[in-house]
């Protein structure tokens, strides 16, 4: 079953602006190779943090929206997880398709 989704990440900010594309380009790959249909990117861009996370006070913020079978979901989860350059995420699914 497909649902809607958005996903938020922060990426490191001791990272190039060459990097942090490649970290977003990677983000969008992962979605799809299972089958994500990416709706659209929001770039935030370099932010302060609300609080300290790894040491870093700021850091580069993405926004993506897309759908995505439910079952395929975890693998984005766990490339956020192994990935060190991302430094915190969330993925909220907003509603069911039919």
């Amino acid at each position: 079953m497909k649902a809607k989704y958005e996903s938020m990440y922060i990426v490191a900010p001791v990272l190039s602006t060459d990097e942090v594309e490649k970290e977003q380009e990677k983000v969008l790959k992962v979605i799809d190779e299972f089958e994500g249909e990416l709706i659209k990117t929001d770039v935030w861009g370099k932010k302060n943090l609300a609080y300290e996370i790894n040491k870093y006070k700021e850091g580069h913020y993405f926004i993506n929206y897309f759908i995505m079978d439910t079952q395929k979901i975890k693998e984005l989860e766990r490339h956020y997880r192994l990935n060190e350059d991302i430094i915190r995420y969330n993925i909220l699914k907003l509603e069911e398709l039919d």
